[in-house]
């Protein structure tokens, strides 16, 4: 049980009046403590969003929470978020927001043409870690969401609803361009016939800027419910936008499918229990349609869990079977040549546990640099391979001594 300490009190997200506790600290600008550590003080700050407060860990901290916290996030090296985070991606520690600095526009100028690349997540010297690309950005919101912690409890509750919620609400503590990347980001809301005329308003109040000027940019994110051929190229269909299609002209649609060869086979060979999440960059034409400009697509689990291979997919589905706990993790910016942590297990006792693919290349280079990985410290490290089993969990402490804990 997650416990914190606010107004001189030791409350959990179970107790009775917790929301109006926190709603007073916010009130009060109080800086809420999370106990799960004892040796330590890690403040936590409250904001207001979607008509709720929600308790955040401030910007550099998640790595210094316990394990089985939820505000736990892996060491930065782990991943692809330590090859970005102090130049595409600078935390505030004052304000508890994120600037971001994009390798692709918002905005254009009437002299100025659309960009011409479709997608600029592989790595290049244009993409050297100094901006996020589409794909690193989308990597970037899902881990800020929280998309990519697991823990038992959460089976059967993660549907696009909460998907989007959690986006939204990571969108609206960063920024872009001094301005809120809130106001540029479009998530189309779960769609129900019956409240077609109101999902209908709310979509044009959305995307009210980038109707107004077809030199404004915005980005979608959203499920791809099919790909299309269209009359001048191919369009891309959301499952929650049935009615307004994503168009490509034939050139991006031949690069799209070579692209993103791999993410669309791992998505079709998932039959009907994945996702394939698109996140986009678009202008809306002088018809009213929406155009591409740059792209990327992620296949997730059923569980709305990202993965890259088949072999990652099997690993997700043996920890989500097992009832573990674990934090998944992103490339970002990095190409697939550069080792990362596949999960975090945080049910593995003081340390979490670092879990590695084995290689399939016969890459020296790609040998040495996840040896040197794993010899980090501040976690335990494993690899794994289908077949294996992975490291053993242990209990968690329970509340009532942990919370005993925290009061010596």
């Amino acid at each position: 049980m997650q416990r914190y300490r606010m107004l001189d009190m030791e409350v959990s997200e179970d107790d009775d009046g917790y929301a109006a506790i926190l709603s007073r600290a916010y009130a009060l600008r109080e800086k809420p403590l999370c106990l799960c550590r004892h040796d330590e003080k890690l403040p936590l700050y409250i904001s207001f969003r979607h008509g709720a407060h929600v308790l955040s860990r401030w910007p550099g901290t998640g790595a210094r929470h316990a394990p089985g916290c939820e505000h736990y996030e892996a060491p930065d090296f782990l991943t692809g978020l330590g090859h970005v985070k102090g130049s595409a991606i600078v935390e505030n520690q004052e304000t508890g927001e994120t600037d971001l600095r994009f390798a692709f526009p918002l905005s254009r100028g009437p002299a100025r043409a659309a960009p011409s690349a479709m997608t600029n997540d592989k790595p290049s010297i244009k993409s050297n870690g100094h901006r996020l690309t589409m794909r690193g950005l989308l990597h970037f919101l899902w881990d800020k969401a929280q998309l990519t912690h697991w823990h038992p409890r959460m089976a059967g509750k993660r549907n696009w609803y909460v998907v989007r919620r959690a986006l939204l609400t990571a969108a609206l503590s960063c920024r872009a361009r001094g301005n809120s990347f809130g106001a540029s980001l479009f998530i189309p809301e779960t769609f129900k016939l019956d409240g077609k005329d109101e999902i209908m308003a709310r979509r044009r109040s959305e995307l009210a800027p980038v109707l107004a000027s077809r030199d404004t940019i915005m980005v979608v994110i959203g499920e791809v419910k099919s790909i299309e051929s269209a009359r001048f190229g191919e369009k891309i269909v959301l499952r929650h936008l049935p009615d307004w299609p994503f168009t490509m002209d034939a050139d991006m649609a031949r690069r799209f499918h070579k692209r993103f060869a791999v993410e669309q086979q791992l998505w079709n060979g998932d039959g009907s229990n994945g996702h394939l999440v698109m996140a986009a960059s678009f202008s809306v034409s002088a018809s009213g349609y929406a155009e591409v400009i740059e792209m990327s697509v992620m296949p997730v689990s059923h569980e709305w869990l990202p993965f890259e291979s088949l072999d990652e997919h099997a690993l997700l589905a043996k920890a989500v079977q097992e009832r573990r706990r674990f934090v998944k993790g992103l490339r970002l910016n990095l190409g697939t040549e550069v080792p990362i942590a596949s999960l975090s297990l945080t049910d593995t006792g003081a340390l979490a546990t670092a879990v590695f693919l084995e290689s399939n290349q016969l890459d020296a280079a790609y040998d040495e640099a996840l040896a040197a990985l794993m010899r980090t410290p501040g976690v335990e490290h494993a690899t794994w391979s289908p077949g294996r089993s992975l490291p053993e969990g242990r209990a968690r402490i329970p509340s009532i001594v942990q919370k005993n804990s925290t009061l010596q």
